[in-house]
């Protein structure tokens, strides 16, 4: 059985303990939690993999709203494929575009393809999923990683230039390393935005893109065949 405990990073935003609320509310039955509050989003999702146990960390962003009745059976179903090492609600089919390592370094060479949610705007950002199925890469508003690929990464990459914007692409390229799938549950939630933890580190948007682009180049670009 898989035993999953709620992972939260937050600056204490006026609602966010609201959004934690509705996760436990929805939940089949409630989780604990383990809250991190004023760090950055790497400091706290290590500490929270440092001090927890649980086989499955829920790393959900404070803005999130759930509303889909029982989704934690869903997302711990796909747990029992021992291939799964993460899951989440919201992603794509392709992460990267093909000619993203025979031309010059291009930011939106490094796109997520397809995109697909159940948010309540799920159309404003892609396409609308409410099933389950393999995908390439998944947003941070929603992760649901398995405990043992962070003992194999040796923990989140905290100090390097992987981090604010671009921890969920990291953890996904890891997934891929090792040889585990990602997969995509089309449960029913709103992403607020903007109001979760995570105040970026002193170099720039650029840099950490570059970054990612010069680190990953054995599991990138990656596509999800339908």
């Amino acid at each position: 059985m898989n035993h999953m405990i709620y992972g939260v990073a937050t600056r204490e935003w006026k609602g966010w303990k609201d959004c934690v609320a509705s996760w436990n509310e929805t939940a089949s039955h409630p989780y604990a939690s383990y809250v991190v509050k004023g760090k950055s989003i790497l400091e706290a999702f290590q500490e929270i993999y440092e001090h927890t146990t649980e086989s499955i960390i829920a790393l959900c962003h404070d803005d999130l709203m759930i509303y889909e009745k029982n989704w934690d059976k869903r997302v711990l179903d796909q747990f029992d494929d021992p291939k799964i090492g993460l899951a989440g609600f919201a992603g794509g089919l392709g992460h990267g575009l093909p000619q993203m390592y025979t031309e010059p370094f291009r930011i939106p060479n490094l796109i997520r393809r397809e995109f697909m949610s159940n948010m309540k705007d799920a159309e404003k950002h892609g396409a609308r999923f409410t099933g389950e199925r393999d995908v390439a890469v998944l947003d941070g508003l929603a992760l649901f990683v398995r405990r043992s690929v962070l003992d194999k990464w040796g923990g989140w990459p905290v100090g390097e230039k992987i981090s604010y914007f671009m921890y969920s692409e990291g953890l996904c390229c890891e997934v891929r390393r090792q040889g585990l799938r990602i997969r995509l549950v089309g449960v029913d939630c709103l992403h607020l935005g903007g109001k979760s933890s995570g105040t970026p580190l002193p170099y720039s948007y650029e840099d950490e893109h570059r970054h990612f682009w010069d680190t990953n180049r054995d599991v990138m670009p990656y596509y999800v065949k339908e």
